[in-house]
């Protein structure tokens, strides 16, 4: 992982026509992996922590799916906040294939299948249990941010799917639902798709204003 990201930094600098020794390109590719290896560049959108509380409670394993490094999950999760309620990491490194391969969504399935059953779910030690029913793909929904990596790659794995357009992206969002997509703003909206679908995931006679109040008193 390091090794790719060293490439990826010599190579946009070159790209932009800015010439370095190779000690200046060490010195440069430091700072800038170390800068990324922190949470000094990332910040968590503010419905995240309490959409992964939301799940919590209602037994909905979460996770993530990721073609990063592993520094993701080892540091910046939980550096973020983000850590606590994620039940599996899926890493391409460590599954040795990328999304949008179906390879890693089903590893991720793998993953995520012990924690729906938890030993001890009302107790302080929650623990995965070994002996779950097997999860199959249509009771999987996976949200990303780019088509072909995240919509596509879920698809065909035999997962739901949805995208965010958290920059509101008109036209690209468009696009997304020209394909077929379903696209939200937020996380909250996904809460709402989860209910208009029929999913067994708590109420779903709560309108937005509800849903948003609830989010928050899970914040607090």
């Amino acid at each position: 992982a390091k090794d790719w990201w060293r490439q990826c930094v010599k190579r946009s600098f070159e790209h932009v026509g800015i010439a370095m020794t190779a000690p200046e390109q060490e010195r440069v590719f430091q700072r800038i992996y170390s800068k990324f290896g922190s949470h000094a560049a990332y910040d968590a959108f503010p419905d995240a922590i309490p959409f992964l509380k939301w799940c919590h409670r209602r037994g909905i394993a979460t996770g993530v799916i990721s073609n990063a490094d592993e520094r993701y999950g080892d540091s910046i999760l939980p550096m973020l906040g983000l850590g606590d309620d994620m039940r599996f990491l899926t890493f391409s490194k460590n599954v040795g294939s990328e999304k949008p391969s179906k390879e890693i969504f089903h590893a991720a399935m793998k993953q995520a299948e012990p924690w729906l059953s938890l030993v001890n779910p009302d107790g302080d030690a929650e623990s995965p249990n070994p002996t779950c029913t097997p999860l199959k793909p249509e009771e999987v929904l996976h949200i990303g941010n780019d088509f072909t990596k995240d919509y596509v790659g879920a698809k065909n794995a035999g997962f739901h799917a949805a995208l965010l357009d958290r920059y509101d992206e008109k036209e690209l969002a468009h696009s997304w639902r020209e394909k077929g997509a379903p696209v939200f703003k937020d996380l909250i909206d996904v809460v709402e798709y989860l209910g208009r679908g029929q999913f067994e995931l708590g109420p779903q006679t709560k309108d937005r204003q509800s849903q948003i109040e609830e989010l928050e008193d899970l914040s607090i």
